[in-house]
């Protein structure tokens, strides 16, 4: 046995609600601090999907980024061409989930590096909900 964990266990024997295995050199303990929460709520829309009743959704971040961006072009779609974000199949992924009906269209382009690309065109009717979280 070594001398360090031995006296680390005569130390902690002497007061058991103590840990000693993660303090720094003052003695404190090295425990992250929490996060500070940015926001309590997102933005609250109506959602009216094709089929089924209209719900309410909350959304933050760079998923309601891309929300907005769907709702503004309306018809023609998004592509991460036309309108660059890091992670477009990834916002597209949480708002579907949230209950969205996206569709994903799939086009060909040309140049230097010819391939095809996903045009994300949103279905659902989606508004602004002033009311919030309210029934």
């Amino acid at each position: 046995m070594s001398g360090g964990n031995e006296v680390a266990r005569n130390l902690l024997a002497q007061e058991p609600g103590r840990d000693y295995r993660h303090a720094n050199a003052a003695d404190i303990p090295n425990i992250a601090p929490q996060k500070r929460k940015r926001h309590n709520s997102g933005t609250f829309y109506r959602v009216t999907p094709s089929t089924g009743d209209p719900f309410r959704i909350v959304v933050t971040g760079r998923d309601r980024w891309a929300l907005e961006e769907l709702r503004r072009v309306g018809a023609k779609g998004c592509t991460p061409i036309d309108n660059p974000a890091p992670r477009w199949s990834a916002y597209v992924f949480n708002l579907r989930a949230l209950g969205l009906d996206i569709e994903t269209v799939t086009e060909p382009h040309g140049g230097d590096y010819a391939g095809h690309h996903g045009r994300y065109v949103l279905r659902s009717g989606v508004t602004l909900d002033w009311k919030g979280g309210a029934a």
